[in-house]
């Protein structure tokens, strides 16, 4: 090359005496040549002898930068070719000319070359691979940069050139139909059970119901439970989605049908409903109970058409509106009655609305009232929020079209299934029975239904003595399964269970089972069809056209809807539901939470990492907390080293609770807190001495198997007093974890000197010597409910309550200097 200024001299490159059999292999070799070089070719003209003979004498190239491609012609000047290909009629060859004058670039040649079309343009094995992907449901950033990896010798292609591909591939897909057309289709071509509605005024799609063939089959294996939940922002048409799920006896969910509605009206759920009724009668499947939450579009509909059919209401949406669990927990009519009294009384305000919003359904979320149904556990609708979690994290955007919704989903449910199958061939060829108990469920029950049958016996083994009382027999209700009276007999016995013991649905581990599907009608399709045929031309055409429209509705003249003005929760993009309303006031001003509710109103930092200053969403000043401190028995001197609380459920766990949510850095754990509680205190003699092992009780057990009797609770339900945490059991969890503990409390429930007093707790024992406890953590009683507090500062600048004079009796030796530490705490 030869530079002079900017311009860059290409002429010598190009000249050849090589000929070529084509015109495009010879613009081939000029285009290599140029792409070695920097720049690119492309073809600018054709030219032809004259008008009366159109064969093609001459081609012309340009560099990709000259500019327009169209020619302008000017008498002055020759035109601006730089390089030309001639056609030699008489050997059949083409050879290349360039033109003096016209090969200098007016441009540097190009030095990075990732993203540039003709150095990093998409060759066909790529065009193959993104094609492949794209049908896979891969994200085109995904597929870039599965492109990177495979294609890191050579400049990579531009987000933009990977977008325009896949266009081009749903364009092709799509074959001139829109998106409600192209939805159609594609249900069609898979085989899906479909139906949809068409606004007659407009012919828009308002309405469409799909359901996998795989799924059908399952749910006439499994029609037990049915789950139904609605969610939103995830189509650009702002269509409410509804996912229909169902429950596998291995503990799987499976989609049963995936609709697009208007809107959460009883008119659209009526719609759905009266569709999966029809696939219910096909399959000769009978439901037991229907979960959902407290959707009234949906109540009504359920109400209408499946009367029979028990419906039972989210507990977890429950749980939001009650602030003692008592309530909604009761296991007998009568528990449930005074515990309602009791809360009336509390909580007057609040009692009228709960009564206004849930009173008239409490049959289908109260405890004793849901026990009587075979619910196999399903209380709430977590398996539906799980469905839509799983399918927003593969939409990643809230502006997908419906035929690509359709697509992710249909590679969802292909995973599914396949998990499915796995897990019910895994309970056929592989059980893992380790009990003589369990020994002729072999092959014949899912592994789900050993494990539930395990931890019912682990429970009637903890409950000893009182098994006859406290069983319940609820799992022979909730899950036809027996209860944990039932197993310790025949464990006792000699004695196993039988397959006549368990519900069929356990043992239902073949679906596909082709013996016990449903006949086939095809003597009456085939009696239709010759009945068409014989009759008269006019009511032939008219049964084609009814039938044409069942079997290829992606041909009707469908429009697609127009995007309805202020939907639910429509964003830029974002697939994350927004916050309630009740969410953003516990934010603000912090009410007490519950379990379900535990990741809204924690705010508290990482102190359970020792952070004794850390940041939190909600700071208080004197003025603004007096109230409540004053309410809770904080000391008026103690106000300025505080800036923050936490409440927990008041569950009768609620010590268990604040000390899970400091340890732990969440209140969810606090039944693992329980465990530890009894693994600390069986693995020290120390804590023989402090529970009084050698004090008899009126129940003929030492003091000390009562505290464990106390501890141990296996039910993630309310529980009563008897299972409250007492102020020795914090000995347990400051030895365990190493910690400080000082407690805040009144002394309403004193039955000696230090009952519920201001005291400090230090470890009784340390499993490493020398090394002092992690921090302090503050907690309050009032009136047998715990909360915690937060400090604003490092503990030395806050003083404490006296030590607790059990620790000086019953401590180890390795920890008598840990009284060193906060004696100018406990002087101040």
């Amino acid at each position: 090359m030869e530079f002079g200024g900017d311009e860059v001299d290409c002429n010598p490159l190009f000249a050849t005496k090589q000929r070529f059999a084509t015109r495009w292999k010879a613009f081939e070799w000029a285009q290599n040549i140029a792409l070695e070089n920097g720049f690119a070719l492309v073809v600018a003209d054709s030219g032809h002898k004259n008008r009366s003979q159109p064969e093609l004498v001459a081609s012309y190239f340009r560099c990709s930068r000259y500019g327009s491609s169209k020619v302008v012609y000017d008498p002055e000047k020759p035109k601006k070719k730089p390089k030309t290909v001639k056609y030699n009629k008489q050997l059949v060859l083409w050879n290349i000319v360039t033109a003096n004058g016209f090969g200098c670039h007016n441009h540097q040649p190009t030095k990075y070359k990732d993203g540039h079309r003709h150095y990093a343009g998409l060759n066909k094995e790529e065009k193959a691979y993104v094609r492949q992907q794209y049908r896979a449901s891969v994200l085109p950033r995904d597929i870039k940069s599965g492109l990177h990896q495979k294609t890191l010798d050579k400049p990579q292609p531009s987000s933009s050139q990977i977008y325009t591909e896949t266009s081009k591939i749903r364009k092709e897909m799509r074959r001139e139909r829109n998106t409600a057309q192209q939805i159609l289709a594609l249900a069609v071509e898979a085989n899906y059970v479909h139906r949809h509605e068409i606004n007659p005024d407009m012919h828009e799609l308002t309405h469409v119901f799909m359901s996998h063939p795989e799924a059908v089959k399952l749910l006439r294996a499994y029609p037990h439970v049915v789950l139904i939940d609605s969610t939103y922002k995830t189509n650009t048409d702002n269509m409410t989605l509804v996912e229909v799920v169902g429950v596998t006896p291995t503990g799987l969910s499976f989609l049963i049908a995936c609709v697009l509605i208007p809107s959460e009206s009883e008119e659209g759920y009526t719609w759905l409903l009266r569709k999966l009724m029809d696939i219910l009668e096909c399959t000769g499947a009978t439901l037991s109970v229907f979960v959902t939450d407290r959707e009234l579009g949906l109540v009504r509909a359920l109400r209408t058409l499946f009367p029979e059919t028990p419906h039972l209401l989210c507990r977890w949406h429950v749980n939001l509106s009650y602030k003692d669990h008592n309530v909604i927990d009761a296991t007998f009519e009568e528990d449930f009655n005074k515990a309602w009294s009791v809360f009336s009384q509390k909580w007057k305000r609040l009692a009228s609305y709960v009564s206004r919003t849930w009173g008239e359904h409490a049959k289908k979320f109260v405890l004793c009232y849901t026990n009587e149904y075979f619910h196999l556990g399903n209380t709430a609708t977590s398996r539906v929020e799980s469905a839509h979690s799983l399918l927003k994290a593969w939409l990643k955007s809230a502006h997908l079209t419906r035929d690509t919704i359709w697509s992710r989903i249909h590679s969802i449910l292909d995973g599914q299934h396949s998990k499915i199958r796995k897990e019910l061939q895994d309970s056929m060829s592989r059980p893992r029975i380790t009990q003589r108990l369990f020994s002729l469920l072999q092959g014949k029950m899912s592994t789900k239904t050993i494990e539930i049958m395990e931890d019912e016996l682990k429970r009637g083994v903890a409950l000893g003595i009182g098994l006859e009382l406290g069983c319940g027999c609820v799992l022979r209700t909730t899950h036809g399964l027996p209860c944990a009276c039932t197993l310790v007999d025949l464990k006792n016995n000699g004695s196993r269970v039988h397959l006549s013991d368990i519900h069929s649905f356990w043992g239902t581990l073949d679906y596909d089972n082709e013996e016990a599907m449903p006949k086939n009608d095809n003597d009456m399709l085939e009696e239709l069809v010759d009945k068409a045929r014989q009759s008269d031309p006019v009511y032939r055409n008219v049964f084609l056209e009814k039938l044409r429209d069942i079997l290829h509705p992606e041909e009707e003249d469908i429009l697609v809807p127009a995007v309805r003005e202020n939907p639910k929760g429509r964003s830029r993009g974002s697939t994350t539901r927004n916050k309630s309303s009740f969410e953003h006031s516990m934010t603000k001003y912090g009410t007490p939470s519950t379990d379900a509710s535990t990741n809204v109103q924690h705010m508290v930092g990482d102190f359970a990492a020792g952070v004794a200053g850390a940041p939190l969403e909600r700071n208080f000043t004197k003025g603004l907390l007096s109230t409540w401190e004053k309410r809770y028995g904080v000391p008026e001197e103690l106000w300025p080293h505080f800036d923050g609380w936490v409440d927990v459920g008041s569950d009768g766990h609620c010590g268990f609770r604040v000390l899970s949510h400091a340890l732990r850095g969440g209140e969810e754990d606090y039944m693992q807190m329980r465990d530890w509680c009894l693994k600390e205190i069986t693995g020290s003699n120390v804590y023989k001495g402090l529970f009084e092992a050698g004090v008899m009780t009126k129940n003929g057990l030492s003091k000390y198997e009562n505290t464990l009797r106390r501890i141990r609770f296996i039910h993630r339900t309310a529980c009563g007093e008897d299972h409250w945490i007492s102020s020795d059991d914090l000995f347990v969890f400051a030895s365990f974890f190493n910690w400080t503990i000082c407690v805040i409390g009144e002394n309403r429930y004193a039955k000696g000197p230090k009952e519920w007093q201001c005291i400090t707790i230090l470890p009784l024992r340390s499993s490493n010597e020398g090394v002092p406890p992690y921090g302090v953590l503050w907690i309050v009683n009032h009136k047998s409910h715990w909360i915690r507090l937060h400090s604003r500062g490092p503990h030395q600048d806050v003083p404490i309550p006296p030590l607790d004079p059990s620790w000086v009796v019953f401590r180890e030796p390795s920890v008598e200097h840990l009284a060193a530490l906060y004696k100018t705490n406990i002087e101040n």
